[in-house]
């Protein structure tokens, strides 16, 4: 069961790490021109926001902030800290499906499905048998 903490620990601070720094950028970057990589104007526009700014933080506290208080309560120990390893899991999936419906298939979606997957698999592991 330490493994299944382990792993999901490390999970959960890349996905920290990715919801903060993808919510920070949309957040910065309002009309979604970066130079480092550009956002596609269709998600805006098949949306009901009008700019990146409301949808990075969405993305920021739902993927970034909840994953770090999941991280918090999978290491001290909480008693239901599968749920929020669950929750965690189901919100980087969401966004990350809701991508990938308006762009295409990428080299990053390859990485952040099997994660996102694994972090529900995992959470689901970790939920206390109590029924």
């Amino acid at each position: 069961m330490r493994r299944y903490r382990f792993i999901s620990l490390i999970l959960l601070f890349i996905s920290s790490f990715i919801g903060i720094v993808r919510g920070f950028r949309m957040i910065w970057y309002k009309e979604g021109n970066n130079l480092i990589r550009l956002y596609p104007m269709e998600i805006i526009r098949n949306s009901i926001f009008s700019n990146y700014t409301v949808y990075g933080w969405i993305l920021f506290f739902l993927v970034g902030i909840f994953s770090i208080i999941a991280f918090v309560c999978t290491l001290s120990n909480i008693r239901n800290y599968g749920y929020f390893i669950i929750v965690e899991g189901i919100f980087a999936l969401f966004f990350t499906s809701i991508n990938m419906a308006y762009t295409t298939f990428g080299p990053v979606h390859a990485i952040l499905l099997p994660i996102c997957f694994l972090i529900i698999l995992l959470g689901i592991v970790q939920t206390p048998r109590e029924f």
